[in-house]
């Protein structure tokens, strides 16, 4: 199972590195036009919303994983090692409710979203689903890791308990 879950976070990864490319490229190329033709690019600005959006979810999982979050650890330094796992496994208690509540929403966005094949509203007509599909799929990836953070640490502090 760990493997699958690395698998299809390095495949969000990719699908969010090409997301950011096209963000930069339309975004180099909306600053070239606008400055050689005087004509901008009208849909630079919701697909770079969506783009970006779609990003953040992609990312979210490795980030986790990783334990590479912003976080205050101010008083970190004075707790006991106790008191560390504890705060540990409440912050990622509450992240997993956090995170598991927005990941309702989305895929109830993404659904509806897909139903009705979401295009942009400008001109450009460019496709909006798949890309809000993307942000529940990262979101779940997410989730999934929190849950197999919570079990090793309860399987961690379950196996302290037995050793003494």
């Amino acid at each position: 199972m760990h493997k699958l879950i690395v698998w299809t976070e390095k495949a969000a990864l990719a699908v969010c590195a090409s997301a950011v490319f096209i963000m930069m490229a339309v975004g180099a190329i909306d600053i070239l036009m606008g400055n050689v033709l005087g004509y901008y690019l009208s849909y630079k600005v919701e697909l770079s919303g969506t783009l970006l959006a779609s990003s953040i979810f992609l990312a979210c999982s490795p980030v986790q994983r990783g334990n590479e979050h912003i976080r205050v650890d101010l008083f970190e330094s004075s707790m006991s090692d106790k008191t560390k796992k504890a705060t540990a496994f409440l912050g990622t208690l509450c992240g997993l409710l956090f995170v598991g509540l927005i990941t309702y929403g989305l895929w109830n966005q993404a659904i509806k979203s897909i139903m009705i094949f979401e295009g942009s509203a400008d001109t450009s007509g460019f496709p909006i689903w798949p890309w809000k599909l993307a942000c529940p799929i990262g979101a779940s990836l997410c989730v999934l890791t929190m849950i197999g953070q919570l079990i090793q640490q309860m399987t961690n502090a379950s196996a302290l308990k037995e050793s003494k």
